[in-house]
């Protein structure tokens, strides 16, 4: 009975696992905006297509001759919602899974909580980067739907660079983390020497 209620206690003590280390995960507050705001944003997709349902079938009502209004389907939009909410789950398998340690930069147990802080913030930021790049192609499928002459949305290009941007500046803060656990490693080993000679 003793045995089971310490595997219980460390399961739940233990909720994530980088490597052969295991920590209480901590959910930043950074993260659970990110959340709310991906949550959002997929929300304000399923409002594109339902209003854009509505217009349509506004529009069949009225038994117009002159448009052949059998072209006018909104269902092919559910795509972008469905892609979104996979883009969420996967975003959130990618974040919860047990990670490898990785060999480039130096994990220990003194940093391993923020190495894995940092990768899951990377993960939740491109997740809503990607959502909200949905919503232009949404829009776009729309234009297409209701026969509406768009150009390419440059916004999708802007979305592209700030996802290059974060997978930047998260590879940097990994170099930092990683450089300050080399730098607190040596400072023990040249104390000793100086205390020797």
């Amino acid at each position: 009975m003793n045995l089971k209620k310490e595997k219980k206690d460390n399961s739940r003590k233990h909720s994530a696992r980088v490597g052969e280390f295991s920590f209480r995960r901590k959910y930043t507050a950074i993260q659970i905006v990110i959340d709310v705001a991906s949550l959002a944003a997929l929300v304000y997709i399923g409002f594109i297509i339902y209003n854009c349902a509505v217009d349509i079938e506004k529009l069949k009502s009225l038994n117009r001759t002159d448009a052949d209004m059998s072209m006018f389907v909104w269902q092919p939009l559910l795509i972008w919602a469905g892609v979104g909410i996979g883009v969420f789950a996967l975003s959130f398998f990618l974040i919860f899974r047990k990670k490898k340690k990785p060999q480039k930069y130096r994990i220990t147990k003194n940093n391993v909580v923020k190495y894995c802080n940092i990768v899951d913030t990377c993960i939740a930021c491109i997740r809503l980067v990607i959502i909200i790049s949905l919503w232009e192609f949404c829009y776009l499928h729309l234009a297409a739907i209701m026969m509406i002459k768009t150009s390419f949305s440059p916004q999708l290009i802007i979305d592209a660079a700030i996802i290059v941007c974060i997978l930047i500046i998260t590879r940097m803060r990994l170099n930092a983390i990683s450089d300050t656990e080399q730098e607190n490693q040596d400072k023990p080993e040249n104390r000793k020497e100086i205390i020797q000679d």
